[in-house]
């Protein structure tokens, strides 16, 4: 993300520099005054400006007006010690993103620059291409991750968006729900998709052995250290480093990595010279890291540094819709890999896929499509081969479920032979518990009125 910043105040136009840079903005403009940033707007091509309104010669609204309409998609962030609302609906009208009052309390300023970029990569198209039926879609980045689920696509959008700055981002998300996946279309979207990709378990690194392998070593470092080692950090220079698992990093581990994260440079175990970096950080955990900031097993620093952007990624519970699809998808690679001839999935045998609750998500649907194909006797995947004796309910009781008249009746008739168990009824009828439980409510506010 490329970022102006324009004060007449010195100190205060060095202070957000060095606020930006610590933050890990690597590309920051500074300029003292109206006139000269005018020209440098027009003729770069900046993310987001930081706007003084105040200032001799050309106030930042003359320099607004001049500039917006050259630069559509840069957005401006404008900056003033006197608080006016005349004067923040003018900016606004004139095209001004936000309108902050100085003292800005740093956390309010790094979440504008965020949104403001967020909103300029929505507005200008980077992130978007416009289907016929006026949906959108997640770049080729994206195109390994299997979804037609509204919300994950909303996460895919925004993880563009912010991958283009190149800012840590965290991913958090159960097991198997395709961190690993995301961390890659987002090292792909980013501005050094021809860098390095290196992916670390940090739960795999024995305690032992976790500076010489992030940090690396030189020779003689230590007993078998014959010949210099590059640490992950600087294997992974001009990239991405992908740390899964972050929330098992060591306490004591730590704060060296805030430090590397905050120098962009390291000395290797038994080295004398620092190593420049530079290094897009994505993490990923399964854990409450909140909840870890709280009981002290997490440092907050470190925290709030990998989560500069932040992408949750729903479990397949949520996202039924995507299991024809993705299960299409294993299916096709296991045969291609164990050269079998099997072509889909009997009714009976994706009904039965579609009702399964996955706690292990994406993979544990991998794992199981997998096994199918090499039990499969015949062209097409039945509900033996997945390990079930009998279908649970034939499928021209299911459909029933499909018919807008019939729905109600037929999940009250469901509740009433489950006992009024609604996770059985979920599991019978091919759909969440959340739809249930929306359903029931609908419902009930049918009957209230």
């Amino acid at each position: 993300m490329s970022i102006l910043v324009i004060d007449d105040e010195t100190v205060a136009l060095k202070s957000v520099q060095r606020l930006l840079q610590w933050e890990g903005y690597q590309e920051v403009t500074i300029c003292d005054n109206g006139r000269d940033a005018a020209q440098l707007i027009k003729s770069q091509d900046f993310d987001v400006v930081l706007l003084d309104i105040m200032m001799p010669e050309m106030d930042g609204l003359e320099v607004l007006q001049e500039t917006k309409p050259v630069k559509p998609f840069t957005e401006f962030i404008m900056l003033t010690a006197v608080s006016d609302l005349a004067t923040a609906v003018n900016a606004v009208r004139m095209g001004a993103y936000d309108y902050l009052t100085k003292p800005v309390n740093n956390e309010r300023l790094l979440l504008s620059i965020k949104r403001a970029y967020e909103r300029k990569g929505l507005l200008s198209g980077l992130t978007r291409t416009e289907k016929d039926d006026g949906e959108t879609e997640p770049s080729s980045a994206f195109a390994a991750i299997i979804t037609q689920n509204k919300a994950l696509k909303e996460q895919l959008r925004f993880a563009e968006v912010m991958a283009r700055s190149g800012l840590p981002m965290l991913i958090t998300g159960d097991s198997g729900t395709g961190k690993e996946l995301l961390a890659r279309g987002i090292h792909q979207a980013g501005p050094a998709p021809d860098g390095p990709f290196v992916a670390v378990n940090v739960a795999a690194i024995p305690e032992s052995m976790f500076e010489s392998q992030f940090f690396g070593h030189r020779k003689g470092a230590f007993t078998g250290a014959v010949s210099d080692h590059k640490g992950f950090f600087e294997q992974a220079n001009n990239g991405t480093l992908f740390l899964d698992e972050i929330g098992e990093l060591p306490l004591h581990l730590q704060i060296k990595f805030l430090r590397i994260l905050e120098d962009k440079s390291l000395v290797p175990l038994g080295g004398q010279t620092p190593v420049n970096l530079n290094v897009r950080i994505v993490s990923a955990t399964n854990k409450n890291l909140d909840e870890a900031c709280k009981d002290q097993s997490f440092r907050m620093d470190l925290f709030y540094r990998l989560k500069a952007a932040h992408v949750h990624l729903p479990p397949l519970a949520d996202r039924t819709d995507d299991v024809p699809a993705l299960a299409d998808f294993f299916l096709k690679q296991a045969a291609a890999r164990h050269k079998r001839a099997v072509r889909g999935f009997s009714p009976e045998a994706m009904d039965l896929l579609r009702q399964r609750s996955y706690p292990g998500n994406i993979r544990e649907l991998a794992q199981l499509v997998e096994s199918a194909v090499l039990l499969c006797k015949t062209e097409f995947i039945a509900i033996t081969d997945l390990g079930e004796k009998s279908p649970p309910m034939s499928s021209s009781s299911r459909t029933l479920c499909t018919f807008k008249e019939d729905y109600e009746r037929h999940l009250a008739f469901v509740l009433e032979h489950t006992g009024g168990d609604r996770a059985k009824a979920a599991a019978i009828l091919g759909v969440s518990l959340r739809q249930i439980h929306r359903k029931l409510a609908e419902l009930n506010n049918k009957t209230s009125q």
